[in-house]
């Protein structure tokens, strides 16, 4: 039995402003299928339709769960994940020809699933057709890249979630959300505290640094949250900034915090710092960018609808600011005229789940953390920088890259945090399982892989 009941039920719990004109009880004769996708249509929150996909699915309604889903892959074409369950869905259903050209779709986007363990394919896992489709995953799961391993620091309760390069002393400098710390990394590893949360600085966790080595400056995006061991709820609750040191000693100049308003929580998650030396700094819960300028902070912009900001990154003529999001890819942002824009991309290339970004000669480097396989990816700009015109994989599959995020750049060569240990502390900052802590890696490689090789995206 079909439950668009349920579907219609649903759209008005949710809350969507789009959905208080539905109906809320019509009878399954008054309520056509092609009602539902008119309902869906008016949602644009993927939450609530991800929501009323697992609802259907649990009511065994296999052709209104493949209707969410489809709505899902409207919603964030980048999200590969959604595009799979729709492909599942048409192989329950025996639809040989959804299912094929689905999942052809996203092994041409370089996904990595791997089909033959997952049970919901059976009805179509007899054909040639699907054998070269699982050659084809399979292909695209084989280890790529010629990095290594270039630190590995201590096995230590310290959530490293940041790091900057120092060209001036030629150093890493990384940042530690448990301790609020940024530390100088020796050659073998080793850990040299620079700058300490203390009373005087105010710092709580860190989660990015930057270095500005024409002015002598370290900035450090940090914010309060209970995975800080000095976290205090009572006093720190919702509160962010960034903070000024001296490159060379860590000593404490400024600080620059974010407004206070309440019943709302701020969260400084990413910098980047243009040639002229003002700084930029995301608030990735709000989707807020905030420039520090003539050492004074303001809010650049907001664009709630955004899934959430992560990695930042100017050109090098100092003219645009580039920025990644999670759910939604690559935007830009005109400094001069403050007009903001979506970076163009091709049909085949899938930009969910980055984490990292970095401009490097006229291009993009993107660390994908949330895709799979997880990867690190060259993007050639067009001469306007709007528009993506080529594309070279630069790391796939690599077992040292087990979750990837940030990035920084030493000329030529890419180091990227290649094993984030966020995902083993609850919300409460508390670790998980100590057993399963793993010593931060510090992945390099050069970014001048592949050059001649480059591919035309499609």
């Amino acid at each position: 039995m079909k439950k668009s009941l349920l579907l219609l039920a649903l759209l008005v719990t949710a809350g969507s402003n789009a959905t208080a004109q539905v109906s809320s009880s019509p009878s399954p004769q008054q309520t056509p299928q092609t009602e539902v996708d008119k309902a869906l249509a008016k949602l644009t929150e993927p939450v609530a339709v991800e929501q009323i996909a697992l609802r259907y699915r649990q009511a065994k309604d296999v052709e209104n769960e493949a209707r969410a889903w489809k709505r899902l892959v409207e919603l964030r074409p980048h999200r590969g994940h959604y595009k799979y369950e729709l492909a599942a869905l048409y192989a329950q259903r025996d639809e040989k020809s959804l299912a094929y050209n689905a999942l052809l779709e996203l092994q041409a986007q370089g996904y990595a699933y791997d089909l033959q363990k997952d049970a919901r394919f059976a009805p179509v896992a007899t054909t040639e057709a699907w054998e070269y489709i699982v050659k084809g995953y399979d292909a695209n799961r084989a280890p790529f890249g010629e990095g290594k391993v270039a630190h590995t620091l201590p096995k230590q309760d310290l959530l490293i979630e940041s790091l900057a390069w120092d060209p001036t002393r030629k150093r890493l400098l990384v940042g530690s959300a448990r301790e609020g710390s940024v530390s100088i990394v020796d050659d073998k590893g080793g850990l040299k505290r620079l700058v300490r949360a203390d009373a005087d600085n105010g710092l709580w966790a860190v989660f990015d640094v930057a270095v500005d080595a024409q002015r002598g400056v370290l900035w450090v995006a940090s914010t309060a949250v209970p995975h800080f061991k000095g976290y205090k709820a009572e006093s720190d609750l919702g509160r962010a900034g960034v903070f000024k040191f001296d490159l060379k000693t860590g000593k404490f100049l400024k600080r620059f915090l974010s407004p206070t308003i309440v019943g709302q929580s701020f969260f400084m998650s990413s910098l980047a710092v243009a040639p002229d030396g003002t700084v930029f700094a995301a608030d990735g819960v709000n989707n807020a960018v905030y420039m520090i300028r003539d050492d004074q902070l303001k809010r650049l912009f907001h664009v709630p609808v955004l899934g959430s900001i992560r990695g930042m990154t100017v050109s090098d003529d100092g003219r645009v600011l580039y920025f990644a999001d999670h759910e939604r890819g690559l935007f830009g942002f005109e400094l001069a005229s403050g007009k903001p824009f979506e970076v163009a991309v091709p049909p085949k290339l899938a930009l969910g789940g980055i984490d990292g970004l970095t401009y490097w000669r006229k291009q993009l480097v993107i660390v994908q953390s949330d895709m799979v396989p997880r990867r690190i990816m060259r993007l050639k700009l067009a001469p306007d920088g709007r528009s993506i015109v080529g594309v070279q994989p630069l790391e796939a599959n690599r077992p040292e890259l087990s979750l990837p995020t940030f990035a920084t750049r030493d000329g030529d060569r890419l180091l990227v945090l290649a094993n984030s240990q966020k995902a083993n502390y609850d919300r409460f900052g508390l670790l998980r399982d100590r057993n399963k802590l793993e010593a931060t890696r510090i992945f390099a490689l050069d970014l001048n892989f592949g050059q001649a090789e480059a591919a035309k995206p499609e």
